[in-house]
């Protein structure tokens, strides 16, 4: 894979995230996909991993297809992203009331059962997301939650199952980005 592919998977994730902001925030979507990025680099990923965090959200959130990623990325991205994206069917309830748990439950077997590139891929999203709750935690207190679809106990369930999905099987516990997961996690929910 050419190295050219990376800036160009960057630039790609920052023209269709351009009018995206984080929830709850006025802060660019674009530092997300940034940021797990930069997670999978510090990991020593390849880089069909590291563009696939890049834009790993463009499918779910954008007007943007697996089919688009592969022509452009090759195969194994188009996997990896689609290994770290919501199901169609679990985005169509995803309006639906008291859906929040099914679809976390579903992501939680995904990945107990996925392999390494795809757990590291989506350890290093969840390691951005609990970092950046952590941070908005802490300026904003106990009424940070209510931004959430799910309430702290949920997302403490979620995050918690995370952790043992990322180790099971062809786990991941020997990585930088699981050990800060399991701290960030560890920190925020005791």
């Amino acid at each position: 894979m050419s190295k050219d592919l990376v800036p160009q998977a960057y630039e790609l994730a920052f023209r269709l995230h351009s009018c995206s902001f984080r929830k709850g925030t006025n802060i660019p979507y674009i530092v997300h996909p940034m940021d797990v990025a930069s997670n999978l680099m510090k990991s020593e990923a390849s880089d069909e991993l590291i563009i696939a965090g890049l834009l790993h959200d463009v499918v779910e959130d954008e007007d943007y297809s697996l089919d688009d990623i592969e022509k452009q990325f090759g195969p194994e991205v188009r996997r990896l992203v689609d290994g770290a994206s919501e199901p169609d069917e679990m985005r169509k309830i995803y309006n639906k009331k008291g859906s929040w748990k099914q679809r976390k439950s579903h992501t939680v077997e995904r990945i107990r059962d996925a392999d390494r590139d795809l757990k590291l891929l989506s350890c290093c999203d969840k390691l951005s997301n609990i970092r950046d709750i952590i941070r908005d935690f802490r300026r904003e207190g106990e009424t940070f939650w209510g931004r959430f679809n799910a309430s702290k106990e949920d997302q403490k369930w979620y995050y918690t199952s995370m952790l043992e999905s990322f180790a099971s099987g062809d786990g991941i516990e020997d990585t930088i980005a699981y050990l800060e997961f399991s701290w960030a996690v560890k920190e925020l929910f005791g």
